[in-house]
C-alpha cells in the first residue's frame, strides 16, 4: 500500500484487507486488522471504533512491509513479532512452532491439575517438566499460573531456548521459578537435582516430578502441510517418523521413571492418534488413561497417571535383569501370585515348569502389556480384539491361535494372552516383552497370597531379589474365552461373567 497524506487508520484497514483478499491470505480482515493495529500502535479493536485516527507514514511504511511479508504467506504471528496464549504475550517467529489453541487446552489441563496438587500438599514441593517448550508457552504459563510451582522447560534446538530465554526475561518474578535445558526430552534433565530436597532425601530429579507437559511432533513424514506451516515454521518441531508417533512413543516410554508416584503426563496429539497414544500408555503401565478433546472437539490430548502406589524402582529394575538373565521372578499380580519368566526365552519358561513341579505339555497363560505385543504373539481378529479393547487390561485371557506354529514346549497351536491390571507389571512387561502369567504355588497345591511364601513354596527358589514383596489380592482368576473359532467361545468363567463380556452371542462351551 503506497503511503500518503491523510490517510487515516480505517483506511489503512480497508486497504489492507483489500489487498489481502486479492493475493488469496486466508481471513484477510483479520490479518488486516492485526497489522493495522501493530502499524499504528492500536489495539486491534480500535481499528474498529477509532477509524479516523490519523496515520503517520512511518506508520504506513510499517504497515506496507508487514503486508508484504503476509502476501509472500509468511504467518501472521510471524509477521507482527508476538501472539497471545493464555495470559501472556509472547514473543514468536521461526525459532520456535506458533503457539496455538489446542496447545492452550494442554496448558489448561496442565495447570488446573497442578494447582489442584498444591491444595493436597506443600505448594513448594510441586515440580513440572515441559519437553520442547520451543517459545516457552506452556512453561511459562505454569510459572505464571500456578505459585511455587518451578518449571524445568527443555528442547533440543538452542534458536528455541534463546526464543525461550526472550519471553522468560518478560514474565516477571515467576521467571525465576523456571530453569532452560538443552537436549531431547528427557536426556536435557540427566543430572538436575531436585530442587525441593529440603523435607525429604537430597537426590536426582528423575522420579520426583510431578507433572511432565509437552506438545511434541506429531506430523508423519510426508505429510503435506498447509504451506504457511510447512515453508515457515521448524521442521523437527512438526515431523515425527513414518506414522507420527516417534517422540509420543519415546516421552510415553520415558516419563513413567521421570514422574512422581501419582504424577500427571499431559500430551498434544495429532488429531488421528488418540487411541494408539492411549494404547501406549496403558501398555506402559499409566492408570487413569483418557483422551481430553480441544475447543473444536477433536481428540487431541493424552492425559495419564503414574500409579500412586508400586513397588520400588531398584526393586523391579533388578527383577527386570534377572529375567533378562533367564531367571524367574514371584509377585503379587491383580489375581494370585505369579511366577513370572520372558516367554521368548523356554529354558527360562522350562525352568518355571520345574519350579512348579508341572508338566511341560500343560499350557499356561502369557502375560502381555497390551493388544501390540499381544498381536505379536496370536491371531486377533475383529471379536477379539473388541473383546480386548473393552476388558483389558483386566481378568480376561483368550485363547488365540499362535502366530509361528505351535508353542515349543506345549506343542500346542493356541497361546492364552491377558493383559494384566496392575500399572507396574505392565511396566515391565513392556520393558521386558512377554511374561508367563501362571500362580506361583506346586501344580496342583494352592497359592500363598503373600509373594514371598508363594516363592518358598516353589520347588526352585527363584534367586535372592527376585521375589517383589507384596500380597496378591486373591479372588476370582480371570474368564478364559477362545477366540480361535468363528464366534468366541467362553472356557472358563471367572473375574468377568459372560453377561458381562459386551460381546453379543458368546456361547458357552456347550454351546448354548
Amino acid at each position: 500500500m503506497a503511503s500518503k497524506d491523510g490517510l487515516t487508520l480505517g483506511d489503512l484497514y480497508r486497504g489492507l484487507r483489500e489487498q489481502f483478499a486479492a493475493a488469496g491470505v486466508p481471513e484477510p480482515e483479520v490479518s488486516a486488522r492485526r497489522i493495522a493495529a501493530e502499524a499504528s500502535g492500536t489495539s486491534a479493536a480500535e481499528t474498529a471504533l477509532a477509524p479516523q485516527t490519523p496515520m503517520t507514514v512511518r506508520m504506513v511504511a510499517h504497515a506496507d512491509a508487514m503486508a508484504a511479508r503476509r502476501v509472500a504467506g509468511e504467518p501472521l504471528q510471524y509477521v507482527l513479532g508476538s501472539w497471545g496464549f493464555r495470559r501472556l504475550d509472547l514473543a514468536v517467529d521461526s525459532r520456535a512452532l506458533i503457539p496455538r489453541p489446542e496447545t492452550e487446552v494442554v496448558a489448561g489441563i496442565a495447570i488446573d491439575w497442578l494447582n489442584g496438587r498444591a491444595r493436597h500438599r506443600h505448594p513448594a514441593g510441586l515440580n513440572a517438566a515441559d519437553l520442547g517448550t520451543g517459545c516457552g508457552a506452556i512453561a511459562l504459563s505454569i510459572a505464571y499460573e500456578v505459585p511455587h510451582a518451578l518449571v524445568f522447560a527443555t528442547d533440543s534446538s538452542a534458536d528455541a531456548l534463546a526464543l525461550a530465554a526472550a519471553n522468560l526475561a518478560g514474565l516477571g518474578s515467576a521467571a525465576t521459578r523456571v530453569s532452560l535445558h538443552q537436549g531431547n526430552w528427557f536426556e536435557a534433565l540427566a543430572g538436575v537435582q531436585d530442587p525441593h530436597a529440603e523435607g525429604r532425601a537430597a537426590g536426582p530429579l528423575r522420579g520426583r516430578l510431578d507433572l511432565v507437559v509437552s506438545n511434541p511432533p506429531y506430523v508423519a513424514d510426508g505429510e503435506v502441510l498447509a504451506p504457511d506451516i510447512d515453508d515457515w515454521e521448524p521442521h523437527e518441531a512438526l515431523y515425527a517418523g513414518p506414522d507420527g508417533l516417534s517422540a509420543l512413543r519415546t516421552v510415553v516410554r520415558d516419563a513413567r521413571g521421570w514422574l512422581a508416584p501419582g504424577g500427571l503426563l499431559v500430551l498434544e496429539l495429532g488429531a488421528t492418534q488418540a487411541q494408539a497414544a492411549a494404547a501406549m500408555a496403558t501398555a506402559r503401565g499409566y492408570e487413569y488413561v483418557r483422551i481430553e478433546r480441544d475447543l473444536a472437539g477433536s481428540e487431541r490430548v493424552l492425559v495419564a497417571s503414574r500409579p500412586q502406589s508400586e513397588p520400588d524402582d531398584l526393586e523391579l529394575s533388578a527383577a527386570v535383569e534377572w529375567l533378562r538373565e533367564g531367571g524367574f521372578v514371584v509377585a503379587p499380580t491383580d489375581t494370585l501370585c505369579g511366577i513370572m519368566a520372558r516367554y521368548a526365552d523356554p529354558g527360562a519358561v522350562a525352568r518355571v515348569c520345574e519350579a512348579k513341579e508341572r508338566p511341560r505339555t500343560e499350557p499356561m497363560p502369557i502375560l502381555v502389556s497390551g493388544l501390540a505385543q499381544a498381536d505379536e504373539l496370536v491371531e486377533l481378529g475383529p471379536a477379539a480384539r473388541a473383546l480386548a479393547q473393552r476388558h483389558w487390561p483386566g481378568g480376561l485371557t483368550l485363547v488365540a491361535k499362535r502366530r509361528g506354529g505351535p508353542d515349543p514346549l506345549h506343542g500346542r497351536e493356541t497361546l492364552g494372552v491377558r493383559a494384566p491390571a496392575l500399572g507396574w507389571l505392565r511396566w515391565l512387561i513392556d520393558d521386558i516383552g512377554p511374561v508367563t502369567g501362571t500362580s506361583a504355588n506346586r501344580h496342583g497345591a494352592q497359592t500363598p497370597a503373600e509373594a514371598h511364601a508363594a516363592a518358598a513354596s516353589l520347588a526352585v527358589q527363584p534367586g535372592i531379589g527376585c521375589v517383589i514383596g507384596g500380597t496378591a489380592p486373591g479372588g476370582v482368576a480371570s474368564t478364559v474365552v477362545d477366540v480361535t473359532g468363528d464366534r468366541p467361545v467362553v472356557l472358563r468363567e471367572g473375574a468377568i461373567g459372560a453377561d458381562s463380556l459386551q460381546f453379543p452371542e458368546i456361547p458357552n462351551e456347550s454351546g448354548t
